[in-house]
């Protein structure tokens, strides 16, 4: 079941009618109250998919509304976008092999990728494989691509592009497991209760590869705040906790501020955060709870 925000179909898009389209879809979203995150997501993403179809699509008028464009909301919590147009078929090949690398980089290959595709085509920053690095970097979800015949020289391509409403990462507070709170909208990443999990590796795996998935956006936080509030961990998890705020501070080291509270009474568990401070080269505000 599908929640419709947004619906288009024409069969010419211009440069021209980029902006307005743009500022009706983001004034949609607001409207829905999404968070400041997720419409700058949105926006990066329509900025890209409107740009590149203005740019390489095929306009015909015999071919009724061969340009679609459909933004909705699906029942798991998603943002799917879904867009249709006419391209060359010289060009399917490319994009397709494009595509395929693209969906199959981790966080950081994306960010080097885009980094090397910038410096190669400096004198042409409209190139579509910096508009699929980015749209791939903003939803952390492959990109699903589909082709199917419009004439002899001509291809209909169409795209779905999901975007998580939530952007949060929670796991609830066990008798093993720690509270994990990691909340992009308010720039608090906590780490609560007690960690001695059954498989602390398995565990704490699943927070790093979140964050590897939304590092893009974390890197570009202003104030991040990593609350660590531990009664108890054993040595295992403190392998992986240390292992886990270095995944963090590398997305954005210098604006990341880390709080390591501990009771008064409890020095064990103050030096093991001064070992962690000292390993990553980090300082931590040691915070006393009583």
């Amino acid at each position: 079941m599908k929640n419709l925000i947004y619906s288009y179909k024409g069969d010419i898009l211009t440069e021209e009618t980029v902006e307005p389209m743009l500022l009706d879809i983001l004034g949609k979203a607001e409207g829905r109250g999404y968070s400041r995150l997720l419409c700058h997501y949105l926006r990066s993403v329509m900025m890209e998919v409107l740009s590149n179809i203005a740019a390489h699509g095929y306009f015909d008028k015999s071919l009724q509304n061969s340009i679609s464009i459909e933004i909705s909301e699906t029942t798991n919590d998603t943002i799917l976008v879904q867009t249709r147009n006419c391209m060359s078929n010289d060009e399917v090949a490319s994009l397709t092999l494009q595509l395929n690398k693209i969906n199959l980089m981790s966080a950081e290959e994306l960010k080097e990728q885009k980094i090397k595709t910038l410096q190669k085509n400096i004198d042409n920053p409209g190139s579509p494989q910096i508009g699929l690095i980015l749209i791939r970097m903003a939803s952390g979800k492959p990109i699903v691509c589909k082709f199917e015949p419009c004439n002899e020289d001509y291809s209909f391509i169409s795209f779905e592009i999901e975007l998580n409403k939530d952007q949060k990462f929670k796991k609830e507070r066990t008798k093993r497991t720690p509270q994990i709170n990691f909340d992009i909208d308010n720039q608090l990443f906590e780490i609560v209760g007690v960690s001695f999990p059954e498989d602390a590796n398995e565990y704490y795996a699943q927070i790093e590869s979140w964050v590897e998935d939304h590092e893009d956006v974390i890197s570009q936080l202003q104030n991040p705040v990593l609350k660590i509030d531990l009664e108890y961990l054993n040595s295992i998890s403190l392998k992986n906790i240390a292992r886990t705020i270095r995944r963090l501070l590398d997305t954005n080291e210098e604006k990341f501020t880390v709080n390591w509270y501990y009771d008064t009474d409890d020095e064990i568990l103050r030096e093991e955060g001064s070992e962690i401070s000292e390993i990553l080269h980090k300082k931590f505000n040691f915070i006393p709870k009583n």
